[in-house]
This record gives structure tokens, C-alpha cells and sequence, in this order.
């Protein structure tokens, strides 16, 4: 339900955010240079804009779980309510490698960080030499230290979130990293289908990783069980878990 105040406060966020852009234009020539010159400018702007959105529109967060984030690389495996985790997740898990819509790259500034960034581009059209390059990047993204972040479902409309798509087992397989599910509830906060943003405090939490070698099958019901999207998995998948490797 939109309240006069909600929708105040919506648009002074957004008055603020890009404000807060514009004051970043000229140090957009920086892209050019390697991550970790420009990376440190990005994680600030994310630091306001969750400023700004926490005393704006009265919208916080809490994490639980941490303790289960393995030493990266890992593959990180969350629900997906929003851009609200899009755009925070790199605060949280150190800057993971993310799979994002092609139409994203074609932005003029974030499809410029997003190159720079080393995010993956990924075709939801289904082109499979589109989707083998997908996972060849993110193997080598792997093979460098840096975790990779999917959203199972591939989208954060209600009506398909509570999927996951077939090709998250082959991804699985292909790294060879443990899994971390992670859950969270922002769309209460920030629909993904309106401007709005309501106050609240959004909860993430993380559970406990899946570990590699376990086969598909196995793999995407103890995901689907982290992910609350289904009854807990059978005593067989459990079982097929190796013993997690100490952090």
C-alpha cells in the first residue's frame, strides 16, 4: 500500500542516488585502468547509496551466517527478490563475479563497470555457444580466486523466483567449489516491479555450503532444501554430501 510518505521519501532517494552519480562522473576515465584502481570508488558510492537508502527511506539490513562463507573461491548460490542484492552483494562477499542479463552491458556507465568488472554476460535466449563462453569465463574467474555469484532462478519476478534453472548443476559441476545458498527478503522492501521503496530491514542469510562432487541430482535438491523452494532433500541426496572441508 503507497503511503504520501513512502513515495516522498522514494523520490528523494532517487533525487539522491543520482546526485551521488553525477559527482562520480569525472572520475569515470579511471575505468580504463585495472579493477583495483577503480573498484575502491565503486564499493564508496555502494557505501552511500546504502546510507542514503537507510536514512532516507528507513530501509536496513542484517546478515546471518557468515560463518559459513568458505575461503573463496566459492560459488555463491542466491534467492533473487530485487536489485537490491545486485547492486549490495558486493559489499558482503568481496566483489564475487556476477552473471547478468546481456541487456545490462549495454548501459552506459554500469554496462562499463560491468565489463570492467569481469561480470559474465549471459544470454536468457538459450544460445548454447553463448552459454558454454558463460561458463568457460566463470571457470577461469574460478581458476583466479574469485568467487561467482548466480541467481538460480534467473529471474526476481514472483512469478518464476522459486525456480532453478537446469543449467545450475552443470555450472556446479564444472567449478568444482563449494556452493553457498544464500536467502533473503528484499523484495518487502524493494518490489521489483516499483520504484517505491519501503522501510524495513532486509534479512540475508546465509547457510551452509554444499560441497563440490556431489552429483546433479543430489546437488539441486540440498539447494532447493537451503533455498526453501521445496520439502527437505532424502536421506540419499544428504547422504551423497561429502564432509566440508575445514575454512
Amino acid at each position: 500500500m503507497k503511503s504520501t510518505s513512502v513515495v516522498v521519501r522514494s523520490i528523494l532517494f532517487h533525487v539522491a542516488a543520482l546526485a551521488a552519480v553525477v559527482l562520480l562522473l569525472p572520475l569515470t576515465p579511471l575505468l580504463v585502468f585495472d579493477r583495483r584502481v577503480w573498484s575502491p570508488i565503486v564499493v564508496a558510492y555502494l557505501r552511500v547509496l546504502g546510507w542514503l537508502l537507510k536514512v532516507i527511506c528507513g530501509v536496513d539490513h542484517r546478515i546471518d551466517g557468515l560463518e559459513h562463507l568458505p575461503k573463496a573461491p566459492y560459488l555463491l548460490a542466491s534467492r533473487h527478490e530485487s536489485a537490491w542484492e545486485v547492486l549490495f552483494y558486493p559489499l558482503f562477499f568481496d566483489d564475487p563475479v556476477a552473471f547478468a542479463k546481456r541487456e545490462i552491458f549495454s548501459y552506459p556507465l554500469g554496462g562499463r563497470i560491468a565489463r570492467r568488472g569481469g561480470h559474465i554476460s549471459i544470454d536468457r535466449s538459450g544460445d548454447l555457444a553463448g552459454i558454454r563462453a558463460a561458463f568457460q569465463s566463470a571457470r577461469d574467474t574460478v581458476a583466479a580466486g574469485r568467487s561467482v555469484l548466480i541467481f538460480p532462478s534467473g529471474t526476481r519476478h514472483v512469478e518464476g523466483r522459486d525456480r532453478i534453472q537446469s543449467g545450475v548443476g552443470a555450472l556446479y559441476d564444472l567449478l568444482g567449489v563449494p556452493c553457498v545458498p544464500v536467502v533473503l527478503d528484499s523484495g518487502r522492501c524493494w518490489p521489483p516491479d516499483s520504484w517505491l521503496k519501503y522501510p524495513g530491514t532486509i534479512h540475508v542469510r546465509i547457510g551452509e555450503p554444499i560441497a563440490p562432487g556431489i552429483d546433479r541430482v543430489a546437488f539441486t535438491a540440498l539447494l532447493k532444501e537451503r533455498l526453501g523452494l521445496t520439502e527437505p532433500a532424502s536421506p540419499a541426496a544428504v547422504a551423497a554430501e561429502p564432509i566440508h572441508a575445514p575454512r
